[in-house]
């Protein structure tokens, strides 16, 4: 991130798929997002060019500033990591990517998308709730270091009852 955070705050920012270049960016934005998976860099480069495989970065005056990483497999799909660095947070990206996501999901005819997150992450569920995702279970001691359990949430998509 350059010195002036506050100046790059200020700009507009897009939503873009992620280039190996972002791959710095990205250990920038899991190093200060604690919260977050936090997967080796090559995981990401790996998921990018995947089948189904969906990594988005937002972007403000060329610095990746958060990120989007999901997945589609046959008429399902998973959000499996979002953070947003904590100099940008607040301010609708996390909601912006999320909201991209779950479009390009749809036009994809995915009838619901998954995910799970530590039951301790407020700010994060309250997101998703937003959105429209419900509870819908948990995982024992899915979490390491510290061990935490997980709250799994769906959102379906598309009607599939035609």
């Amino acid at each position: 991130m350059p010195a002036d955070r506050n100046a790059i705050a200020s700009l507009p920012w897009q939503i873009r798929p992620f280039h190996p270049a972002d791959a710095a960016s990205i250990s920038v934005i899991l190093h200060h997002a604690t919260e977050a998976a936090q997967w080796p860099p090559a995981s990401y480069a790996a998921l990018a060019t995947s089948p189904g495989g969906l990594f988005l970065v937002a972007v403000a005056n060329t610095e990746v500033i958060g990120f989007i990483a999901a997945r589609q497999i046959a008429d399902e799909a998973e959000i499996l990591n979002i953070a947003v660095h904590p100099d940008f947070r607040r301010r609708g990206i996390a909601s912006a990517l999320l909201v991209y996501a779950l479009d390009k999901f749809r036009t994809c005819a995915v009838s619901r998308a998954f995910l799970e997150l530590r039951e301790s992450n407020l700010a994060a569920r309250a997101l998703y709730e937003h959105h429209g995702f419900l509870a819908s279970g948990t995982r024992k001691s899915y979490y390491r270091d510290p061990v935490e359990h997980a709250l799994c949430m769906q959102k379906k998509l598309t009607d599939t009852s035609a």
